[in-house]
């Protein structure tokens, strides 16, 4: 998983009103792949939190994986590293919207 980089590139969606990100993996200088995930807030859940002297609000989200082109046996890494990077920025649920697509070569 470490020999694979994963390039981040999000998107403001004006259609529905969500977070779109584009992935692009590669190993070493050759592009294996690609992946597309929209980001929604859930049922308009609001958490909030107190500390010494300021309450916040924090939305409960979740991802769609719509997209997710592979090249070869490399799929598992790759989703790895995407679930890695989505649970860091705190989407509480990962769902896959997506055909899983896996190409020889691209």
């Amino acid at each position: 998983m470490k020999n694979i980089s994963m390039k981040v590139n999000p998107l403001y969606s004006d259609v529905d009103l969500s977070i779109v990100f584009q992935f692009e993996f590669s190993k070493g200088d050759c592009k294996i792949g690609e992946a597309m995930v929209s980001t929604y807030a859930m049922n308009n859940n609001v958490s909030y939190r107190k500390s010494q002297l300021v309450t916040t609000a924090t939305v409960e989200k979740c991802a769609v994986i719509d997209q997710f082109d592979i090249a070869g046996d490399l799929g598992e890494p790759c989703m790895k590293k995407l679930q890695h990077f989505l649970k860091i920025i705190g989407m509480k649920e990962i769902h896959a919207g997506y055909e899983l697509n896996r190409q020889e070569s691209m």
